[in-house]
């Protein structure tokens, strides 16, 4: 990949990609490039993928990146400087709705079911959060989660203020919080579990709620994936094979997560790993449901999208060849 000086992705993530590079020099492997969205145990099966080498396996030299901020993810998706990327749906969304090229081709959950609200402890009942900080990013998908909860004791965001911190990264939220410069923040595990080890109240209404949503996608360009569809069939079945390695190895995965997200209680780690196991899919289909859900939430949050063909925002069907292989080899 070529520096520029005026890429906004090399600018943050230039010297944060990690390959596989002995086992590229075993066989030929297709070099890719992927920026993943938060330092979150949600992104575990990407990171137990690539440590236990299973991209390579399928034929991907995976350089991966931790990339802070829609803007920067989608800038360097359009520029051709990540060819996919691991995160919120609402940025591609807004992006296709601009007439940019995008499109899912997996996604980890269709509904809302890590997302917790963490507040100061003084904070015993939602209406208490009245006229007090919010530390969320108004252009995040977390702000519209926000917004439904403060909906159910008839408060709206006129109700709070929201601040950003920082990059409004997950740590930057939760020190916010602890140092009550903020009295709440939606944080994911393990993050929600050490804030609640330094006193954090732990609110789980977002789960309650049910709200369908795609979370944690993984995205493309219609382009990469016309030109280079068995480089995108490869990447999704190391993928899948991660979700099954992330469900049937605990201390792997626990160990892993350890790793990148500097989390060393062994706690923290096996409650999220008790979390998280239950929820994944076998196979990481987009629902169509909870597609045309994340749209009308952002068309009601507002600013207004132009019309967008939820159909045409995702693609399952190489998801479905590689389940029909699946099951082929299970009748073998």
């Amino acid at each position: 990949m070529k520096p520029s000086h005026r890429s906004p992705f090399l600018a943050v993530a230039a010297l944060c990609f990690a390959g596989s590079l002995a086992l590229a020099q075993d066989k030929k492997l297709t070099t890719v490039n992927l920026g993943y969205s938060a330092i979150s145990g949600s992104f575990a099966p990407l990171w137990v993928g690539f440590e236990q080498g299973l991209f390579a396996k399928h034929g991907i030299d995976l350089k991966m990146a931790y990339i802070q901020g829609n803007r920067v993810m989608l800038s360097a998706l359009t520029a051709g400087e990540i060819l996919f990327y691991q995160g919120a749906a609402e940025g591609l969304i807004r992006l296709v709705s601009g007439g940019g090229d995008g499109i899912f081709v997996a996604t980890q959950y269709n509904f809302v079911g890590h997302y917790v609200l963490m507040t100061d402890p003084s904070i015993t009942r939602l209406e208490d959060l009245r006229g007090k900080r919010i530390a969320l990013d108004p252009t995040s998908p977390t702000y519209g989660y926000m917004l439904k909860a403060l909906e159910q004791v008839g408060m709206k965001k006129e109700d709070v203020v929201f601040v950003q911190f920082g990059t409004a990264g997950q740590p930057e939220r939760a020190i916010a919080v602890l140092r009550k410069q903020a009295s709440a923040t939606i944080l994911t595990a393990p993050n929600t579990y050490a804030a609640e080890k330094q006193g954090l109240r732990k609110f789980s209404i977002l789960r309650e709620l049910g709200i369908r949503q795609l979370i944690t996608v993984t995205a493309t360009t219609n382009k990469y994936l016309r030109e280079r569809r068995e480089t995108v069939a490869a990447l999704l079945r190391a993928y899948v094979e991660a979700l099954s390695v992330v469900k049937a190895q605990r201390d792997v995965t626990m160990k892993v997560i350890a790793k990148y997200t500097r989390q060393r209680d062994p706690d923290v780690l096996a409650k999220f790993y008790d979390d998280l196991v239950p929820d994944l899919p076998r196979i990481p289909y987009i629902d169509d449901t909870s597609a045309r859900a994340t749209l009308d939430a952002m068309q009601a949050q507002g600013p207004a999208l132009p019309k967008v063909d939820v159909k045409a925002l995702y693609d399952n069907s190489l998801l479905k060849m590689i389940e029909a292989e699946m099951d082929r080899d299970k009748r073998r």
